[in-house]
């Protein structure tokens, strides 16, 4: 059994070749070439440890090649975009019954997206909104005595007086410089009984 060329065959990630298939092979032809293979690269055909661990890896690559091209979702994946479409996360959500064209505009979003996480995770966005609220007349109403008016007085009693007291926001972001260097900068503003106030921060 020749290893050496397979294995370059597996370097390559052409799952086609590596089955020695064509790329318009049918199901059947694709479930035959893996019955050979895996019979061929099992590692319990194998006692020598060094061959028995190569005839292992081979073995896994056949297996991945065969759940690749014997899967029509994937297949089409694999056919418009090699590996790196199959590496993507979100296909499982994507219809399959999508044309080559509409594949590769899928990966393309699934890519922006991915991108995008990242770019929230490096920036690491983070904000909190304090808010306090004086709601004392809602349990402990003032002195119906101030209004002359029984009425009114009867009215105005009955609607609680809630009033926003302060409020406060608080934002950071981080922006990496190197690897190993991140610059941060965080913002502050508060507002307490008409007066407000604000910062700005910058570290890293």
């Amino acid at each position: 059994m020749d290893f050496d060329s397979d294995e370059e065959n597996v370097i390559e990630e052409d799952f086609y070749s590596f089955l020695n298939v064509p790329k318009e092979a049918t199901k059947e032809e694709i479930n035959n070439a893996y019955r050979r293979l895996s019979r061929m690269y099992h590692p319990d055909k194998h006692v020598d440890p060094a061959l028995k661990a190569k005839a292992e890896i081979m073995f896994n690559k056949t297996k991945r090649a065969y759940e690749v091209l014997s899967d029509p979702h994937q297949r089409a994946i694999y056919d418009s975009l090699g590996t790196k479409g199959l590496e993507t996360e979100g296909w499982e959500i994507v219809q399959r019954t999508k044309t080559p064209a509409e594949i590769r505009a899928e990966y393309e979003q699934l890519a922006e997206e991915r991108a995008e996480r990242r770019k929230k995770q490096a920036t690491n966005p983070t904000g909190n909104i304090t808010i306090a609220i004086n709601a004392t007349d809602l349990f402990n109403p003032y002195d119906n005595e101030l209004f002359d008016d029984e009425f009114e007085s009867d009215f105005i009693s009955s609607i609680p007086s809630i009033e926003v007291s302060s409020m406060q926001f608080n934002q950071s972001v981080d922006f990496p410089l190197t690897q190993k260097d991140t610059c941060t900068l965080s913002g502050q503003l508060q507002t307490q009984n008409g007066t407000g106030r604000g910062g700005i921060n910058l570290s890293w």
